[in-house]
């Protein structure tokens, strides 16, 4: 009977893993796609692009290639007398809310034209710290001859984890290792997530409808009021978050030299410095001042934004930029590689 038992639990098992993996159930009652992200056993970086996936996030269409990397294929070495560019960063390199096309590393490789190469290296959430620990574990394989990094303002705070249920969040004790059985058994997550959410799909609605801007407004209230924390951090960093920020700038800088890269980072606007008469721009004064004392080539994006403010709007919320936005990304970093005569 026993016996009986166990074989009748373990088919029971392998039928349901089969099914999870076969129809994706999870993610189709989640709405969000879990499997594009791969937890990893790495401090400084604790989760990666799945590679092959391809998937719906956030209303955009997600291919991962090979090499992990948001983008179609791409060969182990640049081909002869192409010069490959890495481009690293967070959701904006990535291209939140955009096709791959339309993000900024796509868009400069059209500026640049055919004689480069640009690999979207963008991951949601990284900070400086996980960037940099990319570029060395997995960047430099790649073979570039230049790297971009696309610096936004909240590049200082902690990198959040992937937790059991496959949601990134900034609470270090919930971070689960790669080889969990969460991550390893498609049924078991199924049913673990079953429990947790009681089969009710995530995500509260009143949280996403802080997000929503009221009428005649460019940012939701929620997003203004996270945009002034990172302002006030700025002013006062009383934690060490901003030493590893610096430190992971510092790295960065001296992982490019040692490998013979050049290396050029850019710094994002916030949208709400963007269009109005008297920004608090403090983020990028001292930005660019450890840039001066770390000897990195920086280049700061607002001018650029502040110019094109009155020809429309050029961010869907207030850290990240919509497709307009990108173009003017693409262009200064192009102008900035190759500069016209």
């Amino acid at each position: 009977m026993a016996l009986f038992a166990l074989v009748t639990v373990a088919i029971t098992f392998a039928a349901g893993e089969v099914l999870s993996r076969a129809f994706h159930v999870a993610d189709r009652l989640n709405g969000f796609p879990r499997r594009l992200f791969t937890a990893n056993d790495d401090p400084h970086l604790p989760y990666v692009l799945t590679p092959g996936m391809d998937v719906v996030a956030h209303g955009m269409r997600v291919r991962v290639n090979e090499h992990g990397l948001r983008g179609p294929s791409f060969s182990a070495r640049a081909a002869p007398g192409v010069q490959r560019i890495l481009a690293l960063g967070d959701s904006v390199t990535f291209g939140m809310g955009l096709p791959v096309e339309e993000a900024f590393p796509a868009l400069l490789a059209r500026d640049l034209g055919a004689r480069y190469e640009v690999l979207n290296a963008g991951v949601e959430g990284y900070n400086t710290e996980a960037e940099l620990a990319f570029l060395r574990q997995r960047g430099l394989a790649l073979g570039p001859e230049a790297v971009v990094v696309g610096f936004n303002l909240n590049d200082y705070d902690y990198v959040p984890v992937l937790g059991p249920l496959g949601i990134l969040t900034r609470d270090p004790a919930a971070r689960v290792p790669r080889r969990s059985l969460a991550n390893v058994s498609e049924f078991y997550f199924l049913l673990r997530w079953l429990v947790a959410t009681r089969g009710r799909p995530w995500g509260d609605p009143q949280v996403a409808a802080a997000f929503t801007p009221r009428p005649g407004e460019r940012f939701s209230d929620l997003d203004r009021y996270i945009s002034a924390l990172r302002k006030r951090y700025y002013a006062h960093p009383g934690d060490g978050r901003w030493q590893v920020m610096v430190d992971s700038l510092r790295g960065l800088g001296k992982t490019a030299r040692a490998n013979g890269l050049r290396l050029v980072v850019a710094i994002l606007p916030d949208g709400d410095q963007v269009g109005v008469p008297a920004p608090d721009l403090l983020p990028q004064r001292k930005v660019l001042a450890v840039c001066a004392e770390a000897g990195l080539e920086c280049l700061d994006l607002y001018p650029t934004f502040a110019a094109a403010a009155p020809d429309g709007e050029l961010f869907f919320d207030i850290m990240h930029p919509n497709a307009a936005g990108h173009r003017l990304v693409a262009r200064a970093l192009a102008e900035r590689l190759v500069p016209h005569p």
